[in-house]
Protein backbone atom coordinates (compact mmCIF):
# COMPACT_ATOMS: atom_id res chain seq x y z
CA UNK A 1 0.00 0.00 0.00
CA UNK A 2 2.53 2.34 0.90
CA UNK A 3 4.50 1.67 -2.90
CA UNK A 4 0.75 2.36 -4.19
CA UNK A 5 0.78 5.85 -2.50
CA UNK A 6 4.09 6.43 -3.22
CA UNK A 7 3.56 5.69 -7.19
CA UNK A 8 0.28 8.04 -7.16
CA UNK A 9 2.41 10.85 -5.72
CA UNK A 10 5.12 10.05 -8.67
CA UNK A 11 2.41 9.94 -11.38
CA UNK A 12 1.05 13.87 -9.58
CA UNK A 13 3.93 15.72 -9.91
CA UNK A 14 4.98 13.99 -13.22
CA UNK A 15 1.59 15.22 -14.62
CA UNK A 16 1.82 18.27 -13.44
CA UNK A 17 5.14 19.14 -14.61
CA UNK A 18 4.14 17.93 -18.16
CA UNK A 19 1.44 20.13 -18.04
CA UNK A 20 2.96 23.46 -16.71
CA UNK A 21 4.17 25.55 -19.75
CA UNK A 22 5.21 28.67 -17.67
CA UNK A 23 8.43 28.37 -15.98
CA UNK A 24 10.54 26.73 -18.91
CA UNK A 25 13.62 27.43 -20.68
CA UNK A 26 14.93 25.85 -23.81
CA UNK A 27 18.33 24.24 -23.04
CA UNK A 28 19.29 22.65 -25.93
CA UNK A 29 17.43 22.16 -29.57
CA UNK A 30 17.26 20.14 -32.59
CA UNK A 31 15.00 20.35 -35.41
CA UNK A 32 12.97 17.74 -34.04
CA UNK A 33 13.71 17.49 -30.50
CA UNK A 34 13.97 20.36 -27.83
CA UNK A 35 15.02 20.07 -24.22
CA UNK A 36 14.03 22.23 -21.61
CA UNK A 37 14.78 23.14 -17.85
CA UNK A 38 13.97 24.21 -14.88
CA UNK A 39 15.14 24.84 -11.14
CA UNK A 40 14.06 21.41 -9.17
CA UNK A 41 11.56 22.34 -6.44
CA UNK A 42 13.17 18.75 -4.84
CA UNK A 43 16.56 19.29 -5.04
CA UNK A 44 19.24 21.52 -5.38
CA UNK A 45 19.47 20.93 -9.87
CA UNK A 46 17.32 21.28 -12.28
CA UNK A 47 14.53 19.41 -14.00
CA UNK A 48 14.28 18.71 -17.64
CA UNK A 49 11.18 17.98 -20.33
CA UNK A 50 12.51 16.77 -23.76
CA UNK A 51 9.95 16.50 -26.44
CA UNK A 52 10.34 14.72 -29.77
CA UNK A 53 8.19 12.70 -31.91
CA UNK A 54 9.15 9.15 -32.81
CA UNK A 55 8.13 7.18 -35.88
CA UNK A 56 6.52 4.19 -33.80
CA UNK A 57 3.03 3.51 -32.21
CA UNK A 58 2.84 4.14 -28.55
CA UNK A 59 2.69 0.19 -27.73
CA UNK A 60 5.99 -0.21 -29.88
CA UNK A 61 8.21 2.66 -28.21
CA UNK A 62 6.88 1.78 -24.81
CA UNK A 63 8.36 -1.95 -25.38
CA UNK A 64 11.80 -0.38 -26.23
CA UNK A 65 11.65 2.37 -23.23
CA UNK A 66 9.97 0.12 -20.41
CA UNK A 67 12.95 -0.41 -17.46
CA UNK A 68 12.51 -4.16 -17.46
CA UNK A 69 15.40 -6.84 -16.73
CA UNK A 70 15.30 -8.98 -19.82
CA UNK A 71 13.42 -5.80 -21.81
CA UNK A 72 15.05 -4.04 -25.08
CA UNK A 73 15.78 -1.03 -23.40
CA UNK A 74 19.88 -2.37 -22.81
CA UNK A 75 20.68 -3.08 -26.20
CA UNK A 76 19.94 0.31 -27.34
CA UNK A 77 20.25 2.69 -24.69
CA UNK A 78 23.96 3.34 -24.56
CA UNK A 79 23.74 5.54 -21.22
CA UNK A 80 21.86 2.05 -19.10
CA UNK A 81 24.86 -0.90 -18.75
CA UNK A 82 21.92 -2.88 -16.84
CA UNK A 83 18.29 -3.23 -14.89
CA UNK A 84 18.15 -5.63 -12.07
CA UNK A 85 14.38 -6.85 -11.56
CA UNK A 86 14.38 -6.26 -7.66
CA UNK A 87 10.52 -6.73 -6.64
CA UNK A 88 7.47 -7.24 -8.21
CA UNK A 89 5.05 -5.09 -5.93
CA UNK A 90 2.08 -6.04 -8.20
CA UNK A 91 1.10 -5.44 -11.79
CA UNK A 92 2.71 -2.56 -13.60
CA UNK A 93 4.17 -1.77 -9.95
CA UNK A 94 7.83 -2.80 -9.69
CA UNK A 95 10.80 -1.96 -8.04
CA UNK A 96 14.35 -2.09 -10.30
CA UNK A 97 17.92 -1.51 -9.49
CA UNK A 98 19.19 0.63 -13.27
CA UNK A 99 22.97 0.72 -13.50
CA UNK A 100 24.44 2.96 -15.92
CA UNK A 101 28.17 3.64 -18.13
CA UNK A 102 30.36 6.13 -17.16
CA UNK A 103 29.70 9.53 -18.87
CA UNK A 104 31.27 12.77 -20.26
CA UNK A 105 34.19 11.10 -21.44
CA UNK A 106 34.48 9.47 -17.87
CA UNK A 107 34.33 12.20 -16.10
CA UNK A 108 30.96 11.49 -14.79
CA UNK A 109 31.47 7.33 -12.98
CA UNK A 110 29.10 4.72 -12.96
CA UNK A 111 25.79 5.36 -10.85
CA UNK A 112 23.38 2.92 -10.11
CA UNK A 113 19.51 4.11 -9.07
CA UNK A 114 17.03 1.96 -7.22
CA UNK A 115 13.80 2.74 -8.50
CA UNK A 116 10.01 2.59 -8.30
CA UNK A 117 8.47 2.01 -11.25
CA UNK A 118 5.21 1.89 -12.01
CA UNK A 119 2.94 1.92 -15.89
CA UNK A 120 0.50 4.24 -16.05
CA UNK A 121 -2.29 4.04 -19.11
CA UNK A 122 -4.99 5.74 -20.10
CA UNK A 123 -7.00 5.95 -23.77
CA UNK A 124 -4.42 8.76 -25.20
CA UNK A 125 -0.95 7.59 -23.42
CA UNK A 126 1.02 4.62 -21.89
CA UNK A 127 3.93 5.71 -19.93
CA UNK A 128 6.61 4.45 -17.37
CA UNK A 129 6.88 6.58 -14.46
CA UNK A 130 9.44 6.69 -11.14
CA UNK A 131 11.45 7.74 -8.31
CA UNK A 132 14.07 6.41 -6.34
CA UNK A 133 13.19 4.32 -3.20
CA UNK A 134 15.34 2.44 -0.62
CA UNK A 135 15.31 -1.17 -0.50
CA UNK A 136 16.98 -4.01 1.74
CA UNK A 137 18.27 -6.21 -0.96
CA UNK A 138 19.44 -3.60 -3.38
CA UNK A 139 22.11 -1.92 -0.87
CA UNK A 140 24.98 0.44 -2.24
CA UNK A 141 28.19 -1.03 -3.75
CA UNK A 142 31.25 0.33 -3.92
CA UNK A 143 31.76 0.08 -7.34
CA UNK A 144 28.82 2.63 -7.97
CA UNK A 145 28.04 5.60 -6.91
CA UNK A 146 24.04 5.52 -5.65
CA UNK A 147 22.22 8.45 -6.99
CA UNK A 148 18.59 9.54 -6.68
CA UNK A 149 15.76 10.11 -9.23
CA UNK A 150 13.08 12.36 -8.12
CA UNK A 151 9.89 12.64 -9.88
CA UNK A 152 10.81 11.05 -13.82
CA UNK A 153 8.66 9.19 -16.57
CA UNK A 154 8.53 8.60 -20.45
CA UNK A 155 5.22 9.19 -21.46
CA UNK A 156 4.24 8.00 -24.93
CA UNK A 157 1.47 10.02 -26.31
CA UNK A 158 -0.99 9.13 -29.05
CA UNK A 159 -1.00 11.43 -32.15
CA UNK A 160 -4.51 11.67 -33.49
CA UNK A 161 -4.67 10.37 -37.51
CA UNK A 162 -1.06 9.22 -37.18
CA UNK A 163 -1.41 5.89 -35.19
CA UNK A 164 2.40 5.36 -36.72
CA UNK A 165 4.07 8.04 -34.54
CA UNK A 166 4.06 8.78 -31.06
CA UNK A 167 4.59 12.25 -29.25
CA UNK A 168 7.62 10.99 -26.78
CA UNK A 169 7.83 13.04 -23.34
CA UNK A 170 10.86 12.54 -21.02
CA UNK A 171 10.82 14.27 -17.54
CA UNK A 172 14.11 13.77 -15.81
CA UNK A 173 14.90 14.73 -12.24
CA UNK A 174 18.45 13.32 -11.44
CA UNK A 175 20.53 14.06 -8.42
CA UNK A 176 23.82 12.20 -9.78
CA UNK A 177 25.03 11.69 -6.22
CA UNK A 178 29.39 11.95 -5.37
CA UNK A 179 31.04 15.31 -5.45
CA UNK A 180 30.19 16.50 -9.19
CA UNK A 181 30.47 20.37 -10.42
CA UNK A 182 27.01 21.45 -11.04
CA UNK A 183 28.22 22.71 -13.92
CA UNK A 184 29.22 19.77 -15.26
CA UNK A 185 25.73 17.80 -15.16
CA UNK A 186 23.85 20.72 -16.31
CA UNK A 187 26.17 20.47 -19.24
CA UNK A 188 26.05 17.14 -19.66
CA UNK A 189 22.49 15.97 -19.30
CA UNK A 190 20.23 17.98 -21.63
CA UNK A 191 22.41 16.35 -24.45
CA UNK A 192 22.20 13.18 -23.13
CA UNK A 193 18.37 13.35 -23.57
CA UNK A 194 18.84 14.21 -27.16
CA UNK A 195 20.69 10.88 -27.53
CA UNK A 196 18.43 9.21 -25.79
CA UNK A 197 15.68 9.76 -28.72
CA UNK A 198 18.19 8.96 -31.37
CA UNK A 199 19.51 6.25 -30.17
CA UNK A 200 15.45 5.14 -29.71
CA UNK A 201 15.08 5.96 -32.71
CA UNK A 202 17.71 3.73 -34.68
CA UNK A 203 16.83 0.70 -32.65
CA UNK A 204 13.32 0.96 -33.91
CA UNK A 205 14.36 1.20 -37.67
CA UNK A 206 16.41 -1.25 -37.15
CA UNK A 207 13.53 -3.81 -36.37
Amino acid sequence: MIYQEKANEIKGKVEEYKRDSDTWKVAKKSKDIVVYCRPSTEFHGHLYKAEGVIDASPERVYEFIEPKEGGPRTKWDKAVKCIENIETVEQDLVIVRTCTHSAAMGLISSRDFVDLCATVRDDNCIATIAASVEHPKCPAEPKYVRGTNYACGLSCYRIEGEPDKTKLIHICQADLGGMLPRQLVESSLPGAMMDFYHNLRDALRKE
